[in-house]
């Protein structure tokens, strides 16, 4: 408008400094930067350590039924495994079935897991499992710090996958 003339008495920003944004806009898209991570001092070795999450339901179902993102991350290497749950019953199979492909595969021993005290990761059946399997499980306060490894990636990846379900 101030380049057309429309107002007068008006300064144009300089086209150098690139797009403005609001104070709004930008307030909206900040996010809390993560603690300063200490690679080189890493407490865990890769896959001694999982994050457990639920995500959803989502709005809508994907196209094959599932309404719920299980997400696997693992402590370490910052790796995450995703799964597309039609019920958060679910989840326990998948669990599983991701620890013992890691002990297998890969021959590391999961010997810890984190999540947020759900009640889908915290059944008998699992208790029975990880303590055959030797693994510790700790629970943290939902959306607490101590989890934010986790709940980070989590957000990021359940955006994405909202995409998908709403594809």
């Amino acid at each position: 408008m101030v380049d057309n003339k429309m107002i007068k008495d008006a300064k144009a920003p300089s086209k150098s400094s690139g797009p403005s944004l609001c104070r709004g806009c930008q307030q909206g898209k900040m996010v809390q930067k993560p603690f300063p991570s200490n690679r080189d001092k890493r407490r865990y070795d890769t896959f001694e350590l999982l994050h457990f999450d639920i995500c959803g339901p989502m709005e809508k179902n994907s196209l094959g039924g599932s309404k719920y993102l299980l997400l696997i991350v693992d402590e370490a290497s910052g790796c995450m495994k995703g799964f597309c749950l039609r019920a958060k019953s679910e989840s326990e199979d998948c669990i599983k079935t991701y620890i013992m492909k890691v002990q297998k595969q890969f021959g590391k021993k999961v010997k810890f897991v984190r999540h947020d005290g759900a009640r889908e990761f915290a059944t008998n059946s699992l208790k029975d499992f990880y303590e055959d399997e030797g693994i510790e499980q700790q629970t943290t306060v939902p959306a607490s710090h101590p989890n934010y490894r986790h709940d980070r990636p989590q957000h990021a990846a359940s955006r994405q996958a909202g995409q998908v379900f709403l594809g």
